[in-house]
Order: structure tokens, then sequence, then C-alpha cells
């Protein structure tokens, strides 16, 4: 060791820029590893606190029993075998009791009733309820009281129009018996996205999805034993502790843990048969092991290209230390060193440099990350800053990388002193790796991963055993671009430098000249690789990070659809809600939504028939350009809008208020029994269709109505509907007249022409047809049906309508779609959308659609479809969502308003593209990348500096002697300058075309979801020139600095080459 020491005394310099570099790539690696580690923890915390209630829990449901022992023994049966398949695991068991086929009677408010006029109850008991809800008026149930105490949620109470003191009868329909409660407290949920609130899932609402169920109406579990629970229900919620669930093991007990208490749930004998337990944890775990290996496979990158750079940096400093010592280490072999001795001896020298870096990497990369966790841009990322023991071994293996990249050089075959001096004096135009046919290896290796990158669609791939993990070929795609086209344009060089020598020889710039001459006997040279990685590095790391950053925004934009989609809870809007959207701060254009599942195609691809009003469509939904097939996004629902059905219709005047009118039927034969419902159908500007309620009639009664026109004109009366009970034989008389359009005053309004504009007719749902009469306000049909006299009287609908004109209804398909269909654009089919079978024209194809489709999904001209639906079939689209643009900075606002209007899903296409912008994954991703190039612009910093010494020390000689030939001081300075620039140059030319070339061949193709797939929609290209160029120049600048520096010395440096010239002879 004390001969390293003398040895390494004589070349402090270049062994300190050694340590510097160690220190940097180790003090990186160390960072990237715990940084990588934190990351993943916040990352399962936030899927974990964002999963939704099915997720993190597990329901089941059992019937009651009919007394109370019996639900005790229930609970307790149940209680015992969950501790028993949680094996160790906390987790919290909360209980309820469903009463059933409770009716409610009286006035029920705004609740509206099933198809049999009735409307029901959600009696229930629900455990620990005071821990999950507060009261916003009375106080909760007590046991014993009569008449029986509840407590309602706020929307029951509100649907039901009850408050505090009100009683509400409710019917046992098993029993007839009616039993009054009365309303004791109005509570609201603490925290509605709690898993608890599965046990009661219409406490949001006011009733349960699809039914006329409203409630819950919470009662005390005692009276709820005594009083409800004949035909009852019992639920308990299983609620496993997430926050043990920091590692992989964990995910595999939790996910083995849920599987057995479902699968045990129903084998609980005093349960008997009738258990069920739905949980979808299994969904969790499984998306949470996606999300891990997505958040490691994108720190990968980071990693490996420091892992390059850091050791080309170390190899640099090493090579040029082996060069100094070329001749010490040949008489050292003349005298009798044997090859390993001096590979020892390296190795020690070696251990000296790294070993203060693997000391000190673990303290300063706590440091660092305790600085980072205060930055802003990681705010969604909680750093912890202190070690654990696997970030020492991380600092001792990176160590011990730098050590090996140390004595690379000293390990190959050493040649014969004149050799070496041979050598030395006549460089090889090619580099090591260029002799080696190295580069070859690294540009095949590229091309493989970018082949397999595109193949396997991101570098998490699953083995031959369905396992989920890291395909280290295609982690490492990236680096191993950057590698090869930086080796490739070294190859390629040579003759470029060549003709830069030509053309300097025919100026009369001699600095230039012989700098230029100079550098091209050594194209190869140190700093041309080194900053043209460095270069590259920065490069591929700012656009991975800009495209990451788009592809977010881009991905919000296309899920959400517009700027703001409000989705009916309902799956229908009430008769208001077009104004009530239309009136929201800051709108600028609505859009009505209708959508639909379908299968399509003979391998029934599950698909989403999406409709919306093509000619609207364009001022807001939200459609990257290049997804549409032939062109911009508006030229596509262009094309949808030109070939729309056109709608059959009477006009009423644009201050039109009030229909009115008279109607009378007259039935023949047998076949109607009871009245007949009559609706007029009016299509206004918003939201389609609407149906307006005239009225009944019984036979040959006359009806005189007067119903008002919703707000929101101006409309126009698209035909109408009559329905009743009728089987065969049924005839049917159907007649309107004197049917006007009133203003807002009294006056008797405007008779309706409805014998312009071509002829009415009468269809049924069957497809019969038959012929109207129209004149002037007055309009006459007959409607027959033929068939066996002994069937059943049925539901008999009845459509009057203009006759519509035979055109197709337009429609847009992605590939998947068409794929699926066998079509292309241009051809004609008959698809099943909105109840019945249509005529469809695919009209233009997109690679895919907005607002969180299915990949084979069509766009339907929402106004074709519904006129095509209702002039052949009868049938009207309720409309299902809307889309909404809003004005700059409003639709905060707007999305706070339309939430308040109650009964409405809202997305927010800002706060979609914030949640996932603080995504921790993405965000430790994007950190990852900017450390990586900051680490590039240090080594290459150090490892440009070194290497300008070492050929100002090495080109001494040389420099001396055209001195004494005469040359200036002035002269020799500028040609190292000149020099330096021109590989400096160079070597930052060529790491801006390679890490743009990589960028735009894989940067789309590394970047995933945290479900381990291609973002939908696929990620373009962004590269955010401001700090690429300015790592580019700010490294050429440090460079010329470098260079500058070193010829403001020179008059000296060559005064004493020129005095010892000739001394070691």
């Amino acid at each position: 060791m004390r001969l390293a020491w003398r040895r390494a005394h004589g070349t402090s310099g270049l062994l300190l820029a050694a340590a510097g570099a160690a220190l940097v790539a180790t003090v990186a690696l160390t960072g990237l590893a715990a940084y990588s580690r934190d990351v993943v923890d916040s990352g399962t915390r936030n899927v974990l606190t964002a999963a939704a209630a099915e997720e993190r829990s597990v329901l089941v449901r059992a019937s009651a029993g009919r007394t109370h022992q019996a639900l005790r023994e229930r609970d307790s049966a149940l209680r015992q075998r969950v501790e028993t398949d949680l094996a160790g695991l906390p987790a919290r068991i909360s209980t309820a009791g469903y009463a059933a086929g409770r009716q409610l009677r009286g006035d029920t408010g705004d609740a509206a009733a099933d198809r049999t006029g009735s409307t029901y109850a959600s009696v229930m008991f629900l455990d620990d309820l005071p821990a999950h809800a507060r009261l916003t008026a009375g106080d909760w149930p007590r046991a014993g009281a009569t008449p029986v105490q509840t407590t309602l949620a706020t929307a029951a109470a509100t649907a039901l129009r009850v408050d505090v003191g009100d009683r509400i009868p409710i019917t046992d329909g098993l029993t007839g018996t009616i039993i009054e409660v009365a309303v004791v407290g109005v509570f609201t949920p603490v925290d509605p996205a709690a898993a608890y609130w599965r046990l009661a899932p219409e406490t949001a609402t006011g009733s349960l999805p699809q039914a006329a169920t409203y409630g819950p109406m919470i009662v005390h579990r005692d009276d709820f034993t005594s009083r409800f629970l004949t035909n009852a229900s019992i639920g308990w919620l299983i609620e496993p502790d997430l926050s043990t669930v920091t590692n992989p093991a964990a995910l595999d007990r939790l996910a083995e843990v849920a599987t057995r208490i479902t699968t045990s749930a129903r084998s609980i004998e005093a349960l008997g048969d009738s258990a069920v337990a739905t949980s979808e944890i299994e969904i969790l775990v499984r998306r949470l092991q996606q999300a891990t290996l997505v958040g490691r496979s994108a720190l990968v990158t980071p990693m490996l290209l420091v892992v390059v750079l850091g050791g080309y940096a170390l190899l640099l400093v090493a090579v040029l230390l082996t060069e100094q010592r070329r001749g010490e280490t040949a008489l050292l072999r003349a005298r009798g060193a044997a090859r390993w001795q001096l590979v020892g001896l390296t190795a020690r020298e070696a251990t000296l440099v790294v070993l203060p870096a693997a000391g000190l990497a673990p303290l300063l990369a706590a440091e660092l990350l305790d600085v980072a966790d205060r930055l802003p841009g990681l705010a969604a990322v909680s750093l912890r800053g202190h070690g654990a023991p696997t970030i020492w071994l991380v600092a001792g293996a990176a160590a011990a990388g730098c050590a090996l990249a140390m004595i690379a050089p000293s390990l190959r075959r050493g040649d014969s002193y004149v050799a070496d001096l041979a050598s030395r004096s006549r460089p090889s135009r090619r580099g090591l790796m260029q002799r080696a046919g190295l580069d070859v290896v690294l540009v095949g290796g590229a091309l493989l991963a970018w082949y397999q990158l595109g193949r396997y669609s991101s570098p998490v791939s699953r083995d031959r055993g369905g396992e989920l993990g890291v395909d280290p070929l295609l982690a490492a795609a990236p680096t191993l671009g950057v590698l090869a086209g930086a080796v490739l344009a070294l190859r390629l060089l040579p003759p470029l430098v060549r003709l830069a020598e030509r053309w300097v020889d025919r100026k009369p710039w001699t600095a230039v000249m012989l700098g230029t001459w100079q550098a091209g006997r050594r194209p190869h040279a140190g700093p041309v690789l080194l900053l043209a990685l460095a270069v590259a590095v920065g490069t591929l790391a700012w656009s991975l990070a800009g495209t990451s950053q788009q592809s977010l925004t881009d991905q919000a934009a296309h899920r959400v659809g517009a700027d703001l989609r409000l989705t009916e809870v309902n799956n229908a809007a009430p008769p208001q809600r077009a104004d009530q959207v239309a009136a929201l701060p800051g709108t600028r254009a609505v859009l009505a939504a209708w959508r639909d599942t379908v299968r399509l195609g003979p391998s029934a691809e599950p698909g989403t028939v999406l409709g919306l009003d093509a000619a609207t469509a364009g001022q807001v939904v939200h459609l990257r350009d290049d997804l549409a097939a032939g062109g911009g996004t508006e030229e596509l629902f262009d094309s949808v809008a030109a070939q729309r059905v056109p709608a059959t219709t009477v006009a009423l005047p644009a201050d039109a208020r009030r229909l009115t009118g008279h109607l009378r039927t007259r039935a023949d034969g047998r076949g109607i029994t009871g009245s007949v419902t009559h609706q007029a159908i009016v299509v206004g500007p918003r939201d389609g269709h609407r149906r307006l309620p005239l009225g009944s009639t019984l036979d040959d009664e006359p009806l005189r109505f007067s119903v008002d026109l919703p707000a929101g004109g101006p409309w126009r009366l698209a035909g109408f509907t009559a329905e009743t009970l009728g089987g065969p034989g049924t005839s049917l008389d159907w007649q309107v007249s004197d049917l006007r359009a009133a203003g807002p005053d009294d006056s008797p309004g405007t008779p309706l022409d409805l014998a312009a504009d071509g002829p009415w007719r009468l269809s049924d749902r069957a497809g019969e047809v038959a012929a109207s009469t129209a004149t002037g306000a007055t309009l006459r049909t007959r409607y027959a049906r033929s068939g066996n006299p002994y069937d059943r009287p049925t539901l008999t609908q009845l459509t009057i309508t203009r006759s519509a004109a035979d055109t197709r209804v337009p429609v847009v398909a992605t590939a998947q779609a068409l794929a699926a269909l066998h079509l292309q654009v241009g051809a004609q089919t008959r698809l099943f959308l909105g109840g019945a079978d249509v005529d469809v024209t695919v009209v233009d194809a997109v690679t895919a659609l907005p607002g969180d489709v299915e990949d084979a999904a069509l766009l339907v001209d929402l106004p074709s479809l519904s006129t095509r639906l209702f002039h052949d079939h009868g049938l009207l689209l309720s409309t299902q969502e809307w889309w909404l643009s809003t004005a700059p900075g409003q639709a905060q606002q707007a999305a706070t308003a339309a939430a308040a209007l109650g009964g409405l899903v809202v997305l927010n296409r800002a706060d979609a593209a914030d949640e996932l912008a603080g995504d921790p994954f993405g965000v430790g991703a994007r950190g990852a990348l900017f450390a990586a190039a900051l680490a590039a612009v240090l080594l290459a910093a150090v490892g440009v500096a070194v290497d300008v010494s070492a050929t100002a020390r090495r080109r001494a000689t040389e420099l001396a002697v055209l001195h004494t030939l005469g040359a200036g001081h002035r002269l020799v300075a500028r040609s190292l300058l000149a020099e330096q620039s021109f590989l400096a140059g160079m070597g930052v030319l060529v790491g801006l075309v390679v890490g743009l070339g990589v960028a735009a061949t894989m940067a789309p193709l590394v970047i995933l979801t945290p479900s381990a797939d291609r973002p939908d929609p696929p990620p373009l290209l962004r590269v955010e020139w401001p700090p690429v160029l300015a790592t580019a120049v700010g490294l050429l600048l440090v460079a010329l600095a470098f260079s500058a520096a070193l010829s403001t010395g020179m008059r000296r440096r060559l005064t004493a080459t020129q005095l010892r010239t000739g001394e070691d002879r």
C-alpha cells in the first residue's frame, strides 16, 4: 500500500478527478436507489388511498334468520370464521341488517315509483353509524320508542321531502302490517368514499340504483330485530388494515386472505346456502403489483444512464492515467514486474480512490433526499432521507463498479517499451470499441431491444409462468440506444473530419488548421464520446420527462373527453337537466350524449357506442388531431354531420310556450282494455327528443289538453305516441284536432299546419304501418291489429310521425371496431342500437375515441340515431351524459355548481390531469430523470476538465517543437483551443442527434400507465427545448472554458517543456 501511496502522489490531479467522478456516480446511484424505494412506497400508499371501496373490503350478505337468536348465531359464526381466515391481519368488521319488501305509503315527495306505481323503503340498522356520519338535524334513533324512531340520509330526506318530526307509514309486503316510523334525525356521511358505505350504497343518492327503493332509513338494532326481522337479511363488511401492506410479501398475503374469506363465507353452516361474498381486493393487489413494477421499470432507465456515463468518465480518467504512466509501466515490466503485480498495484490505488465515495455516498444521498423532499415538484413523493442497510450495500456495489472501471485499462496485455512509444506518437484513428467491433454489437443490441419493445408493448412483461416482471433487455433499451448511437456516430465521424481538414486547408487560418489536423489524428478522443454521451443522456432524460408530462395531459383529455363530463347517476336525465346544465357558470357549449355497450361481429368483441351531436362536437370534444385517420378533428365531425339523417318535424313558433289541442280515440271490437295514454314528442336544440304528457282518453271521450313547453327552445314537433293494453283484433281510431302553439300571452295560439312538408304515418313496435291523414291543424289515423283473438292483451305502443328519409345513420369506427365487424370505411351494415336494428354507414375511422370507451368503439351522430329510432320504431333515447366546454379558468367553478345539482357524477379534465400528474410513480420517474441529467452534466464536466489537462500535458513536447520552429505562443494556444473546440462541438452535436433520435424512437414505447399498459392515446414525442439546449450549450461552454483557461498558461508551460527537452536521453 506504501508503493500505491507513492505512485498516487505523482498523479494526484488525475486521481482527485477520479475520486470526484466516483463520488458523483456513487452518490447518484445510491440516492436513486433510496429514491426508488421511497417512490414505490409513496406510490403504494397512493394506490391504496385512491382504491375503490370494493377493492378495500369484503362484503358478505346472508339471510338474517327469523329470530333474534338466529341473527346472533349467524353474526358470531361469521366473525369467528373471519378471524381465523385473517390469520393475524388486523381488520374491522361492521354489520348491517336489511328489511325486505317494505312499501312506502302516503305522500312520497319526489320519489319516482316503479312501473307498478310502488315505492319502497330501505329500512335497516347500521353498526357504528355515529363514527362514520354526522347529524345535520335531530338525533340518532333510540330503542323502544313509539312510534319507531328513524334517521334518514340527507339525499333520502330530500327525495321524500321529509324532515325531523315527520312520520312515514311503511307497509310490510309479506304480512300487510303498517308500521309508522318517526323521523328523529338526518345525517350525512363524514367520508362518502369510505368502504363502510358499501353497507348502504343508497346513502349518496337517496335510492338504490335502477330501483324505486329509497333510504337508508336507519332504526335501532333492537327495534329492527323486534319489528323488521321478517324476511330480513344481514350484511358484514370486513375491512383489512391496508397500512401494513408495504412490500410484495404483504400484497400476496392480503390477496390470500381475501380469497379465503370469500370462499369460506359460503361454507359457514350457520349461514346456510344464502351467503354471498363479494370483493375486489384481488384486483387491487394485482393493480398494486403492476404499478410497483411500472414504477421500478421507469426508474431503471435513469440509473442505467448514470451507470453508463459514470463508468465511461472513470474509464476515461483511468485511460489517461495509464497513458501518462505508459513509460513508467513499460520500465517496470522490463525490470521483471509481472502483469498481476501491476494489476494489484492499480487495484490498491483504485481502492484508495473509491473508499471515500463508498463512505460518503449514503450520507450525502440522505442529505440530498432531504433537500429534494422540500421541493414543490416532488410533493407527491414522501422522501424519508435516512438510509436503510440496503443503501450502504448499494453504495458499496457502486464503489466496487467504479474500482473495476479504474482497473479495466490495466488488464489488457502490455506491449514492449518501443511499441508503447510508437503508439503514443501515432495514435490510432479508431477507438478501442471500434477496433473490437463492440459498436456493431451495441447497435445490434439496441435494434433488438427496440424491436422487442414495440412487440411486447412495455418493459413489463409476463414470463412463462404468467408472472409479471421487468425485462432487463427492454428496460435497458433507451440506454443501449444512447450507447449505440454515440459509438455509431463516432464510426461515421472520421470522413467528416477529413472533409473539414480539406476545407480548412484552403483558408489562411493557421491555428485552426493545426487544431483541426490534431483533432483528425484522434476523432475518438475522450471528450467527444463523453460529451456525446452526456448531451444524449440529458436530451433523452428531458425528452422522456416532457413526453411523459404531455402524455398525462393527453390521457386526461382523452379520458374525460371534454372540459367537463357529467354522468347521470340514474342513467337518464330529468326533464329540467338541460336547462340546469346550460346555466352552469362559465359554460360555452353543451353536448348531450348517450352511450351503450355492444358486442361487435362474430367474435362478440366488447364495444362501446357513443352518441354525440356531430354538428356541435367540434366545439366541445377533446380529440387529438393525429387520432383522426382522415385529417383533423373538425374535418372528422364535419364529415359525420354532412350525412345526418334529415329530421321531418313541424317547427313551432320561436315564442311558443304551450301546446294546446283536442284528442279523441274510438275503439272498435274487444281488443282495447282501459284508457289510452298520449304524449307529444318535441325536439329541442340541447338534449334531443322530449316527452310531453297530454293525458289519457277513454273510448270516444274528447280530451282538451294544454301543456307547457320546456324552456330552452325553439322546439319542433316530431310526433305523438299512444299506449294502451290491446290484443289481436284491436282497432283504434286516433285523432288530434285544433293543434296550436300558444305564446306567452293568453291568446289561443297559432294553428299548426300538419299537412305541410309531407305525409304522416302510424306504426307500432311490431313494424305494422298505417297511413295517416293531415288537414290543417287536424291529424287522423286508424290502427288495426290482427292475430289470434284469444291471445292475452299486451302493451300496445303506437307512434304517429312523419315519414323519415331513407338515410342511413353515419358512424365513425375505431380500427378495432372495424376489424371486429370485418368492415372498411364506406361500408354499410345493420347494428342493434338503442333497442332496435339500425342501418348505418361507416363514414370515417379513428385510432381511438375519447370518453373512456372500449378499444372497439363507434361514434354515432346522436340526432340521426334519435330520428331513426323514433320514426322507425317509436323509441326515444334518454340523455345519459353532458359534455361541456367551459371558458378558460372557469371549469372548476362549473364543476362545483354541477355537483351541487345532485344526481350527477362530475368529471373535470383539469382535475383528472392533476390527479395523473400527482401520481407518485410518475412524479418519481420524472424526478429521477432530472437527477440523471444533472449527474450527466457533473460527470461530463469532470471528464472534460481531466482530458483537457491531460491533452495539454501530453502535447506539450509537440507544441514546444512548434514554438521552437517559430510558432508564437498565441498561435500555439489558439491551435490547442481550436482542437478542443472542434472535438467538444462534435461531441455536443452528436449527443443532440443521438438523444433526439433515441427519444423519438423509444420514448413513446417506454411510457406506461400504472396498469402496465400503453397510455391511451399513444404518447407523442415532446422535446423540452429550453433544458435540452441549456444542457448542450452549458457543456460546450464548460469545455471551452477549460480549454481557454489552459491556453492562457501556455507560455509558461512551453518554456518549461523546452528546458526539459532531451532530458530523458
